[in-house]
């Protein structure tokens, strides 16, 4: 039976064939120099002290996917944020900490899913601070491009109702320079779900 064009115009929004969509899930934690470790993923939207709102977090449960979703992670993302301008001097304690910070995805149970520095997912080959020696010395240095996302040759799915986090751990105490500063990461790919 042939349907009319009003009827095919009117598909897609709700049906019992469920849905595809691109989707980015997204967490934020906040750097203090005595906090070593960061479980992101773990605090759903309006839990933790101050309260995780939309901007921190899109996670409506902590530490996995809602019942009849799945999303296969195709490319990692990082944001990073500093509360106020960095004096010149905290240039390196950033950079610093960029190279000594890992980022790993756990599934309680498995080995790793994957490890990266962060230095490494914001894409910087490449980090130096530059003083002039003399004044008016304006020698350019090579420039790291930031772009802040990592694609995943192998997709990473993740199942409904599986747990998991993403650790990000500070090898080297981030300093008093940067506490305050957010750091977020975004897992990006394709989300099943029913409708």
């Amino acid at each position: 039976m042939k349907q009319s064009n009003l009827a095919r115009l009117a598909r897609g929004t709700y049906g019992s064939g469920g849905e595809v969509l691109d989707k980015t899930i997204w967490d934020t934690a906040i750097l203090l120099a005595a906090t070593v470790v960061h479980r992101l993923f773990t605090i759903p939207l309006g839990g933790g002290v101050p309260a995780k709102t939309l901007d921190r977090t899109n996670m409506t449960q902590g530490g996995q996917m809602p019942q009849g979703q799945n999303l296969a992670v195709r490319a990692i993302k990082i944001f990073y944020t500093t509360i106020g301008a960095l004096a010149t001097a905290d240039v390196q304690t950033l950079y610093t900490f960029l190279r000594t910070c890992t980022a790993e995805i756990i599934l309680p149970g498995k080995d790793t899913m994957g490890e990266w520095t962060l230095m490494e997912l914001m894409g910087t080959p490449l980090l130096a601070a530059e003083i002039p020696t003399a004044a008016g010395d304006n020698i350019p240095l090579i420039s790291s491009r930031f772009h802040g996302i990592m694609p995943l040759n192998t997709p990473l799915v993740l199942a409904a109702l599986t747990p998991f986090e993403v650790r990000l751990t500070c090898h080297t105490p981030s300093g008093a320079a940067l506490d305050g500063d957010f750091i977020g990461i975004g897992l990006t790919g394709t989300l099943q779900r029913a409708s």
